[in-house]
């Protein structure tokens, strides 16, 4: 059997990493797509070592190189790619490109997406491809159903996923005695509408005692934020151990700031963006949204407290009870749905 699996980003790598394993354990011919962007195509080659992996479009953070290198020219690679190879099924997590060449060529295409703000194009997906997935955060319909977790599960469940705190020696740090923080650029298309920088901006009102690691998607504005803040060489060898052994998580990002919650770690997200996954976890009570500078007084009583690590066990345990596993769930999917 033959898959062709997208990914357009970091968050989308991280979903199908496991899964791709365990295909490829079963004897799959497993195709890794990937769009070449910012330090993307060097985390694949790092975590998709030994898979046939296939560089398709680019995006250099224009409207135009999105549309066009990042959309047009992207599906007619897809299409030429499907047809020669014969795949049995392709998915993805939200990708128009593929849908579209799998509807032309008659391959099924199904995705695992947790947004769905974004209307128009699920709606243009939902109609190129078999099925769309998401968590219970939308109604079931014809063409949409639901997994019992987040997506980011997938790689972040006590299953799958075993700190290390041996990456704690490379940066001098002790357990829960650091925060982490992630600073997305405005620059793609999920934060245009976003401000830039907005950690940076708000910076100086935190705690000057804490000790900081900083994950920066914007390296130009590195000399902006406090000199003792640690910056994080891209790519990072385990940045989830790093997260995990944080007592405090800020992110201008949304996927970073669900992944800290899911590790058991308090998380602010401090972007603009409302979203219903996020709200899942507000609601678990494992993750605030509180934007730009809104987030100063959380973040510098957190920073004052003693982290919990009964707590951060306890989280995890009840989701890893309460929470589908989802490799398993898209590995069936994908046998209900592969061209027979």
């Amino acid at each position: 059997m033959k898959i062709l699996i997208d990914i357009k980003h970091p968050a989308q790598l991280n979903l199908f990493k496991g899964l791709s394993r365990d295909l490829e354990k079963e004897g799959w011919e497993v195709t890794i797509c990937y769009l070449e962007r910012g330090k993307l195509p060097k985390i694949i080659q790092r975590e998709y070592q030994g898979f046939h992996t296939v560089p398709v479009g680019s995006s250099k953070g224009t409207k135009w190189s999105i549309m066009w290198d990042g959309n047009v020219k992207r599906t007619f690679t897809f299409l030429n790619m499907i047809r020669k190879n014969k795949y049995d099924i392709c998915i993805a997590a939200s990708s128009i490109p593929l849908a579209l060449a799998g509807r032309l060529s008659g391959v099924p295409v199904i995705q695992f997406y947790d947004d769905p703000e974004r209307g128009k194009i699920n709606t243009i997906n939902a109609k190129l491809s078999k099925q769309l997935f998401f968590p219970p955060i939308v109604e079931k319909d014809k063409k949409t159903s639901i997994f019992n977790c987040l997506k980011e599960w997938s790689y972040l469940s006590p299953n799958r996923f075993k700190p290390d705190p041996s990456i704690l020696e490379k940066y001098g740090l002790k357990p829960n005695e650091y925060v982490f923080v992630r600073e997305v650029s405005n620059k793609s298309f999920n934060y245009y509408d976003q401000d830039d920088a907005i950690v940076c901006k708000f910076s100086p009102k935190m705690d000057p005692k804490a000790k900081v690691l900083l994950s920066l998607e914007d390296k130009t504005i590195a000399d902006k934020f406090p000199k003792h803040w640690t910056i994080l060489e891209e790519p990072v060898g385990d940045i989830h151990s790093l997260i995990y052994y944080s007592k405090l998580v800020i992110s201008s990002g949304d996927s970073m700031a669900r992944e800290g919650a899911m590790l058991g770690v308090p998380s602010v997200y401090c972007g603009i963006r409302k979203m219903k996954a996020n709200e899942l976890l507000m609601g678990l009570g494992l993750l605030q949204h509180l934007p730009k500078d809104e987030a100063i007084p959380f973040i510098n009583e957190t920073i004052a407290e003693k982290f919990d690590e009964n707590k951060q066990e306890q989280v995890r345990g009840k989701l890893l009870v309460d929470w589908d596993d989802m490799n398993v769930f898209m590995k069936n999917q994908i046998n209900n749905y592969k061209n027979n």
